[in-house]
């Protein structure tokens, strides 16, 4: 859980997340009739969980290759030893950061230090963003893991939520 978060996460808060990870869009009104709550409780609520950092952001899911973003691949990143830890680490995190094409980024222990993924439209464009990622100041060696066929992508299922709940 977010460390901005004070307090502990009740069946309210869970029942909200879980709506609204089914549709961002359900109106506060409809969830609050289904917990027999007001809509300004529920606001209330969202409001907490987004100051606490519990809920991130909001947004929407939609297929990328209507954006002719077909091309998806998975970049290992092994960092030179000055790039490990501290600034220097910080700064390659930045301009990776800075990178459209680089939708997720996460800290690995072997083989390699980052793993990145990344979506373009085609193998071309993709190849120049690695360059790019390759010629950042601490970055080693790159790993690129090319994709064939998407079989699953979601964001976190709800049903997580639940079974987190259900441990607390």
């Amino acid at each position: 859980m977010s460390t901005k978060f004070k307090g502990n996460l009740d069946e309210t808060d869970i029942y909200i997340i879980r709506k609204l990870c089914e549709n961002s869009n359900t109106p506060l009104a409809c969830i609050g009739d289904e917990l027999n709550v007001s809509p300004s409780t529920i606001h209330k609520r969202i409001n907490r969980l987004v100051d606490g950092g519990v809920i991130e952001r909001f947004t929407i899911l939609f297929d990328p290759v209507i954006l002719d973003l077909k091309t998806v691949a998975f970049v290992g990143i092994e960092l030179e030893r000055s790039a490990l830890t501290g600034k220097k680490k910080d700064e390659v995190i930045v301009q990776l950061t800075g990178m459209p094409e680089v939708l997720e980024i996460y800290e690995t222990l072997e083989p390699f230090d980052l793993m990145l993924k990344l979506r373009t439209n085609n193998v071309d464009v993709l190849r120049e963003i690695i360059g790019n990622i390759s010629s950042i100041a601490g970055v080693l060696n790159t790993n690129t893991i090319l994709t064939t066929k998407k079989i699953l992508e979601t964001p976190l299922k709800y049903d997580a939520v639940d079974q987190k709940a259900d441990k607390n």
